[in-house]
């Protein structure tokens, strides 16, 4: 599976936009977001980078980790 860091990410191009995160990364059937909160906006961790994966159509959470 996918696993980059937040300095990769950052230097991407975003993709879109989410309320909080933005995408910077999209494959047939994984998307990598990349949180522009911090612990003190409530995540649980600064640089918090979310994989999702396509499963029967929906959109899930594969992993979350700090960046």
């Amino acid at each position: 599976m996918y696993k980059f860091t937040a300095e990769e990410l950052e230097k991407m191009d975003t993709i879109c936009e989410s309320q909080a995160d933005d995408l910077k990364f999209e494959a047939p059937n994984v998307r990598v977001w990349l949180s522009r909160c911090t612990i003190e906006d409530g995540e649980p961790f600064n640089n918090k980078v979310t994989v999702e994966k396509l499963v029967d159509g929906c959109w899930t959470e594969y992993d979350v980790y700090p960046g």
